[in-house]
């Protein structure tokens, strides 16, 4: 009984303040889609390598030793490397005068096979969300000579990048060529940056609509006198329109 009558009382305090509980949403929404502007779009390629492990780099007799267990921590040692700025400096040797890549662009990670340790490499860049058709095609192709350039430095000098890892007979080989890059989905956050604005623009009007209820010492209705006066309500006056 008492949910039921408690219920009748938040929708009728909704209907007094629903202006209260819809404006601020409201203007956060408008603001918001006035002000937005695109999100930056971008784009990427992906090549792999197989890594062989010589067998002088093997320990006999020791679960550590095991061409797996060498692999894996070599190549995850080499994926972090490739993010930093000195083998993006020796990339940017490899390409065209006038472009460079930056660190960040080439990112790295390992995957796991029975017999080698796949080193699985991307290259990516960000466009400003209204970009043209030119700019894309543009950054397209600097991604493609970017990873050209990699797959050339992974190629040619391997070794001396293991090498700072501790060995440096490691082989790479490319099993996995970049192909066309593609625009990547739009990031979660960006997908929920409104709707949580909305939510949060809601959940604060509720505590504003709450405090002018609380503040306001009118009565609205024959529940309201019983609630404070304890007695029933013998007439009422139309309200003028």
């Amino acid at each position: 009984m008492n949910e039921g009558i408690e219920l009748r009382l938040l929708v009728a305090v909704l209907r007094r303040r629903w202006k209260t509980v819809l404006a601020l949403p409201l203007a956060v929404g408008l603001f918001s889609l006035a002000t937005a502007t695109p999100p930056p779009v971008l784009y990427r390629t992906q090549l792999a390598f197989a890594v062989d492990i010589p067998r002088s780099a093997l320990l006999e007799g020791s679960d550590e030793g095991t061409a797996a267990k060498i692999g894996e921590a070599l190549v995850d040692d080499l994926a972090r490397m490739v993010g930093r700025d000195q083998f993006a400096l020796a990339v940017s040797k490899r390409l065209p005068a006038g472009m460079a890549t930056r660190p960040g662009e080439i990112a790295g990670d390992l995957s796991a096979e029975d017999k080698h340790r796949i080193l699985e490499l991307t290259v990516s860049r960000s466009l400003p969300g209204e970009a043209t058709v030119a700019q894309v095609a543009t950054v397209q192709d600097q991604i493609l000579a970017i990873a050209a350039a990699v797959a050339l430095e992974l190629r040619e000098n391997g070794g001396s990048w293991f090498a700072r890892l501790g060995e440096d007979s490691v082989e790479l080989t490319l099993i996995d060529a970049p192909e066309q890059p593609s625009r990547q989905p739009v990031g979660l956050r960006q997908r929920l940056d409104l709707p949580l604005r909305l939510a949060l623009a809601f959940l604060v009007a509720l505590g504003v609509a709450a405090l002018r209820e609380g503040l306001d010492r009118r009565i609205h209705d024959a529940a309201a006198i019983r609630s404070l006066l304890g007695v029933g309500l013998l007439g009422s006056i139309p309200r003028r329109r």
